[in-house]
């Protein structure tokens, strides 16, 4: 019986020494183990991922902030594209034109972006009158004629030109008194004049008489010389005048907020004062001031700052033209 035992322990011992010698390496390991490897290396990668994200969005926002401090002209810009891009409904291809409008003058010289709208030279005016009496030329442009909707005759005939002007604000103005921000009115309102060509929209822009870059605060409307120029809505005239840049203009206030500007006038047929109802006729278009042809220079503000007039009168995103 002892011998027994004494025998049969050399073969258990080996056994197992076979069984040590000829099994998996992991063999013994938990199946849990095993099956947490690879939901951790997921976790690895989602975590690298979101540490390589949030690395980038650190660099942009202090690309962005160095701008603003060492580039004044090249962060407006930026600022005032993106606000446009994220302001209307754009193809692809509209949205990839605006990227790249906005990298070209990141990259300019500083002395060819200009921070403000200048007075024009001698020279300057010069070339706008060379510019303006050019658009006299018959080059194929669309003939107009402008009909009263109060008496119903003829006021106006001639060419559609591609006229505007005005003088441009700089980017430190730009970014403290306009707003690319959706707004509503309770009321619709009236177009300015009827059949226009956008020629000079909201925004950055080079300035066509100065040739310095700007902001715009209006929206350049194109129609022939002597087309009434209406009210959007009804309200009171605030101010009446001339000056050199806006030639003869009319702003009227149509509530405690909400304000227009109509500019280039020819004719001003309002006074101070005088309250004037939606649709009524405020001037005829000319193209007084800085003005490359007869054109309508139309404005909104509301509380004193400069929007975007395309939204109100063309809240579809399509002109007339």
């Amino acid at each position: 019986m002892d011998n027994g035992f004494e025998n049969s322990f050399p073969q258990r011992t080996e056994r197992d020494e076979y069984r040590s010698k000829f099994r998996f390496a992991d063999e013994d390991t938990p199946r849990e183990t095993q099956r947490s490897k690879k939901p951790k290396n997921k976790t690895d990668r989602l975590v690298r991922l979101l540490l390589l994200q949030t690395a980038l969005c650190a660099a942009v926002a202090a690309a962005v902030l160095l701008t603003s401090k060492l580039s004044p002209a090249v962060y407006e810009r930026m600022r005032g594209d993106y606000s446009g891009i994220m302001a209307k409904n754009m193809t692809v291809g509209q949205v990839w034109e605006q990227i790249k409008n906005a990298a070209s003058f990141a990259i300019k010289p500083v002395e060819e972006r200009g921070e403000a709208a200048e007075t024009p030279t001698e020279g300057q005016e010069a070339a706008a009158d060379a510019v303006a009496a050019s658009t006299n030329v018959d080059t194929g442009l669309t003939v107009f004629e402008a009909v009263s909707d109060e008496t119903g005759e003829t006021v106006a005939v001639g060419e559609m030109e591609s006229g505007s002007g005005g003088g441009d604000i700089g980017s430190g103005e730009a970014a403290k008194g306009t707003s690319f921000a959706p707004y509503y009115v309770s009321v619709s309102p009236v177009m300015p004049v009827k059949g226009a060509r956008i020629t000079s929209r909201f925004g950055y822009r080079t300035n066509p008489i100065s040739g310095r870059y700007g902001f715009h605060t209006g929206l350049d409307l194109a129609v022939a010389e002597g087309t009434p120029a209406a009210a959007a809505f009804y309200g009171e005239i605030e101010e009446t005048g001339e000056n050199d840049v806006w030639g003869k203009y009319v702003l009227m206030r149509h509530s405690e907020q909400l304000e227009t500007y109509y500019c280039h006038l020819s004719e001003i047929y309002v006074t101070e004062g005088s309250v004037i109802r939606q649709g009524e006729t405020v001037g005829l278009v000319g193209s007084t001031g800085w003005s490359t042809g007869p054109h309508l220079h139309f404005e909104v503000r509301i509380g004193g700052v400069r929007v975007d007039p395309e939204r109100l009168l063309y809240p579809d995103g399509a002109d007339e033209s």
